[in-house]
């Protein structure tokens, strides 16, 4: 696997209070680290998968659940290839605020 570099990316310790399960943390905290201080990002979800050790239904999922609870927001893109036709691109990512905290019993 690539390594990312030897930089350092910050999240905020109250992440761990929106009960999120294990995928979509790996999958947040790796598009946090992918933004840097841009606030957006656009790896393939072959790429998220790949570094968070899950499957791209199971990123896809997390990346779903993400947007849902407004961890993130997805924009979908497309490219022109020579031959004139379009091409679905990488979604691009925008980090948001973090959400209002949960009330409690509230899990993903």
């Amino acid at each position: 696997m690539p390594v990312l570099g030897e930089r350092f990316y910050q999240m905020s310790n109250a992440i761990f209070c929106y009960d999120l399960k294990p995928i979509p943390l790996a999958v947040y905290s790796y598009l946090v680290c992918c933004a840097g201080q841009k606030d957006v990002c656009w790896p393939s979800m072959k790429t998220i998968a790949l570094h968070c050790g899950c499957s791209e239904n199971a990123a896809r999922d997390a990346v779903s659940l993400l947007v849902d609870r407004g961890f993130i927001s997805k924009v979908k893109t497309s490219r022109c290839v020579k031959s004139g036709k379009w091409l679905q691109g990488n979604n691009h990512y925008y980090i948001l605020p973090l959400p209002d905290l949960p009330s409690a019993g509230h899990s993903a």
